[in-house]
């Protein structure tokens, strides 16, 4: 899913929505933008439309950092395996542990029982994690403005194959920026930076 429309691009390009002739451009335009906000930011900010299942190592004796969580309310399970054998066998009750953060999207579960997450000399991922596994329930505003812009920007790159677009006759060529300092500023907020 594309995290703006083809309408919502024709209206920022000024292209009139009846026109469909370049739909299959600004398509792969909004796809491309999409992709690369995913590349840029290290998450993905499609709605999930239902649970899937991660599994986990444990980063320590009592936390277990996971991936982007959207809600809590509902869908949200956790399986633990007590014998190293790869089987998730223990379904945790929800005393067991808390979702840790305010709101979503949630990315680190505690284990408060007094037990321990399972950890063996195997390395095996021991914590299994059914959940709505995405950013939020809906695709940021901020994210939606960014996959315009770069949808808008790779749509008309075709105009400047080089690198280059033309100016006027007292100004000559212009060079394209490969930094866009609104795109930052729009994902900024939402990058997940890996530790070195």
């Amino acid at each position: 899913m594309a995290y703006s429309t083809i309408a919502i691009l024709k209206s920022y390009l000024g292209i009139p929505s009846a026109a469909s002739s370049e739909d299959t451009a600004l398509t792969a335009a909004l796809n491309a933008a999409t992709q690369e906000i995913n590349n840029l930011c290290g998450r993905d900010f499609e709605p999930a439309g239902s649970t899937s299942i991660k599994t986990y190592r444990p980063d320590t004796d009592t936390i277990l950092n996971c991936d982007d969580i959207a809600r809590t309310d509902s869908g949200l399970t956790i399986k633990i395996d007590t014998t190293d054998d790869g089987t998730f066998d223990t379904t945790l009750a929800a005393s067991a542990y808390e979702i840790d953060g305010n709101s979503a999207p949630y990315r680190r579960i505690i284990r408060v029982d007094g037990n321990l997450w399972p950890r063996y000399y195997s390395n095996r991922r021991t914590i299994q994690v059914t959940a709505y596994h995405s950013y939020g329930l809906a695709v940021p505003y901020p994210v939606q403005q960014a996959a315009t812009i770069l949808g808008a920007r790779l749509y008309q790159r075709r105009s400047s194959v080089l690198g280059v677009t033309a100016g006027t006759a007292e100004t000559g060529v212009f060079r394209i920026s490969r930094q866009d300092p609104e795109l930052n500023a729009l994902l900024r907020g939402y990058r997940l930076f890996a530790v070195a």
